[in-house]
């Protein structure tokens, strides 16, 4: 499904046609005999009622009542029978639709601009288009063909009315046309309610995963914040529902008044049909039918067409959300796999380099110069804010909009495809993912070509993980995290020792790791990184921390502040100069030392 162009509502009615041509079809169909049936049913009942009360008031011959008891057990054998295979054929479209509808979803939110996903609002956007697309994109030929059916029965009913109650009739066809635009408006508002309301609904969904998470039970048990967090949440939530109330009440009020209205004017043609029933005019039997009808048109008109415009509105609102979240701008190569031959790395330098978060004025990285040589190791150290981790996402191509030069051997970075730059540089960062498969399998994510077992295993020995993995009854085949029943947690410096086995089963000739040990204490951070640096001898590392134990492994030293490079060297010779490096360090000591 190509969304790549602007979809119309009309264009979203087609998509079912397109998808699951024959199921659909059955069941536009379906509709169409509906609209005839409905009317025809109105006159079948007549022909009973009447026929049966000839039987039993005139002696007319009781063969008569056959010929209409077998259109009415007709007619109910068809809704029951032709309803049960439509619910099975509307089944059967849902499941096609949503094969091939969520690809296009999933491909287009891996391929965003990261700064997408770092903008909030954004978010907000891609959030309310990726709830079940493919119910929302099914349900607008449902809503259109429903509200189709029920306003032409409705109409075929007011037409046989207008022949026995002019008056009656022409005042249920005209009262129909306020209810609709209505219901209309307030779908529309009922949707920008949704919009308005995404940004509590993102905190109260917040605060419910972390009241029910099995992450946060031991905080939520040690520290008893439960109470308050209920607190919190009850008030977003509240807030929420209490604004999307308030805007269906007013428009629900509004288009329930005017159901009023029709049910009155039904009522009243009830009674407007009493002479003419009485004095010949019409029979009694389609009098009665006609009643019956009149019932239906008052259910349809006060409730189940209203909803069904509310629901288009809604899906018309929809699809613009729709049309934004496709117009997003992309990251050329976001999901091309890396490279199965890394480019051979030499240099990459930082020339003045400034870059500024989109939406925000303060500069992160202003004029940041560095340059890294293969074979190093590098350390990035400096307080929290001051640009670090932001190198590493320029590095890694996550923001192209800075000013300066970032030089790839010698070639802008942003000349490079993205497959490029992803098997040169492999990435742990400080929130990296943990994923809910087994051991072997979340280690071989690193290597995207395939890793071996024993690439896995070399990986897992190195980043100091083989030995909790021998004492687990299934090995590196253990099932990691709650999805399953036979998963297991892990603790959290646990999980930062698979991360970092990730990295090492990558063939990327440069590694950098962003705090991905933070959950460890600091002497446990430095012999890792100390492993590390062990392994990844002849290779390029750079280590980022604000702690500074792993510091006094590289090769060389960037001390960063004010989004500069403020001071460089070997740990000796930062030491010597008894600057900002060393004042951290001092600060640190007692951390190390004993």
């Amino acid at each position: 499904m190509d969304f790549s162009k602007k979809l119309t509502f009309r264009g979203a009615m087609l998509i079912p046609f397109r998808l699951a041509p024959l199921q659909t079809t059955l069941l536009v169909l379906q509709r169409a005999v509906n609209v005839a049936v409905n009317p025809l049913n109105v006159f079948i009942t007549a022909s009973f009622i009447n026929t049966a009360l000839a039987v039993f008031t005139n002696g007319a011959k009781p063969s008569g009542v056959v010929p209409p008891l077998l259109g009415l057990a007709a007619v109910q054998a068809y809704y029951q029978i032709i309803g049960s295979l439509m619910e099975l054929a509307g089944k059967n479209k849902g499941i096609k639709l949503r094969r091939s509808l969520r690809a296009p979803f999933m491909e287009k939110r891996a391929r965003l601009e990261f700064r997408h996903v770092e903008n909030q609002k954004v978010w907000d956007l891609v959030t309310r288009t990726w709830e079940k697309p493919e119910d929302k994109l099914n349900e607008v030929l449902d809503n259109v063909l429903g509200f189709l059916e029920l306003t032409l029965t409705s109409v075929s009913y007011a037409v046989i009315l207008l022949t026995s109650a002019p008056l009656a009739g022409a005042a249920i066809i005209a009262v129909s046309i306020p209810v609709f635009w209505l219901s209309f408006k307030g779908g529309k508002a009922s949707y920008d309610a949704e919009r308005e309301t995404s940004k509590r609904r993102r905190k109260y969904e917040f605060l419910a995963k972390v009241l029910t998470s099995r992450e946060a039970v031991h905080e939520r048990n040690m520290f008893g914040f439960t109470g308050k967090l209920n607190e919190m949440y009850y008030s977003e939530y509240e807030a929420s529902r209490k604004f999307k109330l308030r805007v269906r009440a007013k428009w629900f009020v509004r288009a329930k008044s005017l159901g009023l209205a029709v049910s009155a004017i039904a009522i009243f043609a009830m009674f407007a049909l009493l002479p003419s029933a009485v004095g010949g005019g019409i029979s009694v039997g389609l009098f009665i039918s006609l009643t019956a009808a009149l019932f239906g048109i008052i259910n349809w008109l006060s409730w189940g067409i209203p909803n069904n415009f509310q629901t288009i509105a809604r899906n018309r609102e929809y699809i613009k959300d729709l049309n934004e979240f496709f117009a997003l701008s992309e990251q050329a190569g976001a999901t091309d796999l890396p490279s199965e031959r890394p480019i051979s790395f030499e240099t990459l330098e930082f020339r003045d380099v400034s870059f500024t978060y989109p939406g925000t004025d303060k500069k992160v990285l202003d004029g940041f110069s560095l340059k890294i040589e293969v074979g190093k190791h590098y350390s990035f150290v400096g307080a929290n804010g001051a640009g670090k981790t932001t190198a590493t996402k320029l590095i890694t191509r996550l923001y192209d909009g800075y000013e300066g030069e970032i030089l790839l051997n010698g070639k802008e970075l942003r000349t490079y495809e993205l497959k490029d730059i992803k098997a040169c540089f492999t990435a742990v960062f400080q929130d990296f993912a943990r994923y809910d498969v087994t051991i072997a399998e979340n280690v071989a994510l690193g290597k995207s070509n395939g890793a071996s077992p024993e690439d896995i295993d070399r990986a897992m020995e190195l980043a100091g993980f083989s030995g909790k993995v021998a004492e687990l009854k299934d090995g590196k085949n253990t099932v990691l995290g709650k999805t399953r029943d036979e998963g297991i947690d892990l603790s959290g410096g646990e999980w930062q020792r698979v991360a970092m086995a990730r990295a090492v089963v990558s063939p990327s000739p440069v590694k950098i790791l962003d705090e991905p040990t933070a959950a460890l204490d600091p002497v446990a951070e430095s012999e890792i990184y100390a492993k590390f640096e062990e392994i990844s001898r002849g290779q390029t590392t750079i280590f980022i921390s604000h702690r500074l134990g792993s510091a006094t492994l590289a090769d060389e030293i960037f001390v960063i502040d004010g989004g500069k490079v403020a001071e460089r060297g070997s740990h000796a010779e930062l030491m010597e100069k008894s600057g900002v490096y060393a004042e951290m360090f001092e600060s640190q000591r007692s951390w190390y030392v004993g």
